[in-house]
Parts: C-alpha cells; structure tokens; sequence
C-alpha cells in the first residue's frame, strides 16, 4: 500500500488532463504507469492494440513507429486500494481523466 495513499470515498468524477506518467515500451507494449492525481494509488495502465515499433501493413499505412504511439490516453484509477463507497468493488477510487504524453519522450 502506498504510504501517500488516500482512501478518499469512491466518486465518479473527471480530472483535468494529467502528465506525469511513465509510457513504458519495454515490454513489447505499452503500459502507463503513476499515481493517481486524486487518490496517489500507484497503478498500472496496459494499452491494448499499441506495440511500438510494430510495422502496420497495407497501402496507406506507412506511418513512422512514433505515430503509433498516442499522445493522449484515457484512464481511470486502477490503483486496487480500498476505497470506502466503491459498491461494485472496481477498485480504485472512480477518478478519470487522459494522460498527456510530454513531446519527444516515453514519460
């Protein structure tokens, strides 16, 4: 559990757009690592459909690697700490929002 982690009541609720994240290739895909920006729950956030450097086939995709890459990402808090109200016990504490890549890097 995260020490600076705050057990804040479950609310659906959307945040402005977040950077800060970590983008991390290394696996063969992409997955966004943080803290969530309302609850700080370390988490982890599996793209699916992204495999960086990947070549997409056919006549009109001849788009560089890095344009496979998004530049924003939709995500809600995952961060799997309890969180008091959660009725459907979904985990996390039902903030939203989209993480931002910063320009030219992976974080």
């Amino acid at each position: 559990m995260s020490q600076d982690h705050d057990p804040k009541t479950f609310e659906s609720r959307h945040l402005p757009d977040q950077t800060g994240f970590r983008w991390d290739f290394s696996g063969g895909r992409l997955v966004i690592t943080g803290s969530c920006p309302a609850c700080r729950g370390a988490m982890s956030h599996p793209v699916p459909g992204i495999r960086p450097g990947s070549v997409a086939k056919g006549p009109l995709r001849r788009t560089a690697a890095r344009d496979e890459v998004p530049d924003e990402v939709y995500m809600r808090c995952r961060c799997r700490l309890p969180h008091p109200g959660d009725q459907y016990e979904a985990g996390g504490c039902g903030a939203k929002w989209v993480a931002v890549r910063r320009p030219g890097g992976g974080s």
